[in-house]
C-alpha cells in the first residue's frame, strides 16, 4: 500500500468518526433542546396546578379523591392503610421541616416518603385498577383541568405538546 492510499485511508477513518460525533452531538443537541423544552413546560404546568388547587372548589374535590384512594387502599390491604398512615406522617414532618427551614432533615424525610411510595405501588395499581377509582379520578381531572384551562386557556395545548414531546425522548432515549 503506498504512502497516498494510507492518507486517503486515515482521512476516510477521522472522516467517518468526526461525521459520527458530528451526528451523535446533534442528535444530544437535539434531544437536550426537547428535554429543556418538557422541564419548562411541566414547571409551568405545575404552576398553573397549585394556582388551581388554591381554588376552594378544586382543592375539597382533591381531598374527597385522595381520602377514598386511601380507604380503597386500607380494603385492599390493612399493611397498604399502615403505609398510608405513615406516608402521612412524613408529610406533615416534610411540612414541619420546610416551615422550620430544616433542609437536612427534609431531604431525609423525602427519601423516607419515597420508600413508602414504592411499597404503596402495587397496592395504588391495585385501587386505579378499580372502575369506581377511575371514574372519581375522571371527575377529579375534570374539575381540575377545567380550573387550569381558567387560569391558562393554553393548559390543553401545553399538556398535548409535553405528551408529543414526552415520546419523541422516549424514542431517542430507545436508539
Amino acid at each position: 500500500m503506498n504512502y497516498n492510499q494510507v492518507i486517503k485511508n486515515i482521512v476516510a477513518v477521522l472522516l467517518l468518526f468526526s461525521g459520527g460525533l458530528v451526528f451523535a452531538q446533534t442528535q444530544d443537541e437535539e434531544f437536550q433542546q426537547l428535554y429543556q423544552e418538557y422541564m419548562e413546560l411541566n414547571q409551568r404546568l405545575q404552576q398553573i396546578q397549585q394556582q388551581a388547587l388554591q381554588d376552594e372548589n378544586v382543592a375539597e374535590h382533591a381531598e374527597e379523591y385522595s381520602a377514598f384512594v386511601d380507604e380503597k387502599l386500607r380494603e385492599i390491604d390493612p399493611r397498604a392503610g399502615d403505609l398510608v398512615e405513615q406516608r402521612e406522617e412524613t408529610i406533615d414532618l416534610i411540612q414541619a421541616a420546610q416551615a422550620e427551614g430544616d433542609f437536612e432533615s427534609i431531604q431525609e424525610l423525602q427519601q423516607g416518603y419515597e420508600q413508602i411510595s414504592q411499597q404503596l405501588q402495587p397496592y395504588m395499581q391495585q385501587a386505579m385498577a378499580d372502575e369506581e377509582v377511575q371514574e372519581r379520578r375522571n371527575e377529579f381531572e375534570e374539575i381540575l383541568v377545567g380550573k387550569m384551562e381558567e387560569i391558562d386557556p393554553e393548559t390543553v395545548p401545553l399538556f398535548n405538546r409535553m405528551a408529543e414531546l414526552s415520546e419523541k425522548l422516549d424514542r431517542m432515549m430507545q436508539q
